[in-house]
C-alpha cells in the first residue's frame, strides 16, 4: 500500500506492524538528501544527531525518510524482533510515525571488515524542497527470498526491488546509487544478473559493502536510491 507522509513530503510503501517501509518516493517538487556520518554513531545518539541535522536544514523531523544502520553481528530471528521493538520505540520518541506506521525506509547490516560494538546509525536520508526531472526515491534493503547459489539469490532480490520501484513510479534508470551487501563470492553473478537490469543506473556502478545481512542465514542485500544531494557529516 502506498501511503503519504504529509509532514515528511513523501509517499511510502506501508508495511503495517513492521519497523520500516518498503521504500519511499519524494513528493513532486521535492528531492532527497543522503547524508552519512564520517563514523557511525551509537543508535540513540545517532538518531538524535540526524534529527538535529534535519531540523537545522529547515525541515521537520518527519522529513527523515530513510535510516541506514550498522550492527555488530547478524541477529537470530528472536533477537531481530527484540531489536526492532527497541528501534520502533526510538522512532516514536522522535515522532517518526504516520498513523501508527513506521514510514522511513531502512537498511541494517553487520560490517565484516571493521568491528562495530553496538547498533549504530551510519547514514540517513531526508526530503527537501527542490525540483528534479526524475523521481527521488529510496528503497529499504532487500535480502534474498530464495535461491541455492549467488545467481539465484541475486535474481530473487532483483525481482523484489524492481517490483517496488514500479510501485513507487520510479525505475532503475532514475537510480543514482546502488548498494550491495554481502561477503560471498558473487562478482560473476553480479555482472550477469544485476548490472544488465539496472538501465542507466549502472553508469554509477555498484557500491559494495562487505557486510552480513541482519538475520542469520541470509547472504545478500541490495538497496537503491535516487538523491540529488550527497553529504558527509563530521563526527560528533
Amino acid at each position: 500500500m502506498l501511503a503519504h507522509s504529509p509532514g515528511g513530503n513523501y509517499r511510502f510503501l506501508a508495511a503495517e506492524g513492521q519497523p520500516f517501509s518498503g521504500g519511499i518516493v519524494a513528493d513532486e517538487g521535492c528531492d532527497l538528501v543522503h547524508a552519512r556520518f564520517e563514523r557511525p554513531i551509537p543508535l540513540e545518539a545517532g538518531l538524535a544527531a540526524a534529527a538535529r541535522h534535519v531540523v537545522a536544514a529547515g525541515r521537520e523531523v518527519l522529513a527523515m525518510a530513510g535510516i541506514e544502520l550498522r550492527i555488530p553481528r547478524p541477529f537470530t530471528r528472536g533477537g531481530f524482533d527484540g531489536f526492532n521493538r527497541a528501534y520502533v520505540a526510538s522512532l516514536k520518541r522522535l515522532g517518526l510515525e504516520v498513523g501508527g506506521i513506521m514510514p522511513a525506509a531502512r537498511t541494517n547490516v553487520a560490517p565484516a571488515a571493521i568491528g562495530i560494538s553496538e547498533p549504530t546509525v551510519y547514514a540517513f536520508t531526508y526530503t527537501i524542497p527542490n525540483q528534479r526531472n526524475r523521481p527521488a526515491f529510496l528503497l529499504s534493503g532487500v535480502p534474498e527470498t530464495e535461491g541455492r547459489n549467488p545467481a539465484e539469490m541475486l535474481n530473487s532480490i532483483m525481482k523484489v526491488v524492481s517490483a517496488r520501484l514500479g510501485e513507487l513510479g520510479a525505475s532503475w534508470d532514475d537510480a543514482t546509487a546502488i548498494q550491495l551487501y554481502g561477503i560471498d563470492d558473487f562478482q560473476d553473478a553480479l555482472v550477469t544478473n544485476v548490472l544488465p537490469r539496472t538501465g542507466w543506473g549502472a553508469v554509477h556502478g555498484i557500491q559494495w559493502f562487505p557486510s552480513r545481512t541482519p538475520i542469520e542465514g541470509l547472504k545478500f542485500e541490495i538497496d537503491v536510491r535516487s538523491a540529488g544531494t550527497e553529504l558527509v557529516l563530521a563526527a560528533v
